[in-house]
């Protein structure tokens, strides 16, 4: 086994569209070579780890290293490893959490002029290496928050933690606020209950996942988002569970927060809706199909489906999504026709 951690410099703004189809395809070309890391930017430089079979790895980075978008390409540590330091994540990437401006000698890895000795960029990975075992959702968890917004992240990160390894039924402010290091008034001092607390948590951890997606719908159309979401909340099955049970709260009015929830799900319900109009006007889905009842149709399926996966342990569920999206946008192209099952002849009468 082996892990590389590396830096480099983009050579050009790349647009969100790009970085989206970077994330989605790169993921699913990792899992598939059983690579495992981390790709994290912050404006134009990026640090990117790297680990799996020693050849696989080599491989992988020296992809990178050809890559036209990136220059200054600098190996800071490449060492045989026991163990993943990301065993879950084929890629995770986000812009670099605030927390991580903590690390020591982080800011460093980015100055024009870096110390000479060789030591130098392996003392600095090993330190972000020893940060992200310490927080290990950290790439998962940041939103480019403000200096001033770093203590809500502390809390966030320490709350996404505790739903991740304990779930959501030993959820609590006590707990998220000693993974913080904080104090349980200065939790509540950001989040006044613990129904906002995990309220908050649901959206930054959601949007955390789905944001970096959010091009490939406008670019490849609504049925490629939904895959691509699919295959990064696979890698997250604490994820899917507490999105299972925020959407069981939401169906009882009498419950904390289940207004709450109802509303995030319809506006999700709303925006699949306006993009299947999208493609629709874009000629990427047929006329024939109403946006109302795709959207209805679609989120059956995608949410069916990571309900499923959470229930049995033989439900591939990005390749069950795939082949059922294709039949039912076959189903699309076809004017639609009442079912008759009841009028089909039984034997014997």
């Amino acid at each position: 086994m082996r892990s590389l951690v590396y830096t480099s410099t983009q050579t050009r703004p790349i647009t969100d569209t790009e970085l989206a189809q970077i994330l989605a395809v790169g993921r699913e070309k990792n899992a598939r070579l059983g690579v495992t890391g981390v790709l994290a930017h912050k404006g134009d430089n990026c640090i990117g780890i790297i680990e799996g079979e020693d050849d696989v790895v080599g491989a992988r980075f020296e992809q990178v290293r050809i890559d036209p978008r990136h220059t200054k390409v600098r190996v800071l540590l490449d060492e045989p490893v026991a163990r993943r330091s990301f065993p879950d994540w084929s890629m995770a990437f986000q812009a670099l959490d605030p927390l991580m401006e903590e690390v020591p000698g982080f800011r460093d890895l980015f100055t024009a002029r870096q110390p000479t000795e060789p030591g130098f960029g392996a003392s600095r990975a090993r330190a972000l290496l020893d940060w992200f075992d310490r927080h290990p959702l950290g790439p998962l968890t940041n939103q480019d928050a403000h200096d001033e917004e770093v203590p809500r992240t502390r809390v966030l990160n320490a709350a996404i933690a505790t739903v991740h390894d304990d779930g959501v039924s030993r959820f609590s402010v006590e707990g998220v606020a000693e993974r913080a290091e904080l104090s349980v008034d200065d939790v509540l001092h950001l989040f006044p209950s613990h129904h906002a607390l995990l309220a908050a948590t649901v959206m930054r951890w959601t949007r955390a996942v789905s944001a970096p997606l959010f091009p490939v719908e406008a670019e490849k159309g609504t049925v490629a988002y939904l895959h691509a979401l699919l295959v990064a909340h696979a890698e997250e099955p604490a994820l899917m569970r507490l999105v299972a049970s925020s959407l069981a709260t939401s169906t009882d009015p009498s419950t904390d927060g289940a207004d709450y929830y109802r509303s995030a799900y319809l506006q999700f319900r709303e925006t699949i809706r306006q993009a299947l109009a999208e493609d629709v006007r874009s000629g990427r889905e047929p006329a024939t199909m109403d946006p109302v009842r795709g959207a209805q149709q679609l989120l059956a399926l995608y949410d069916g489906l990571r309900l499923q996966s959470l229930l049995t342990t033989d439900t591939d569920v990005v390749d069950a999504f795939d082949r059922a999206a294709a039949r039912m946008r076959r189903g699309w192209a076809e004017h639609y026709e009442q079912p008759s099952y009841w009028d089909i002849p039984v034997a014997g009468t």
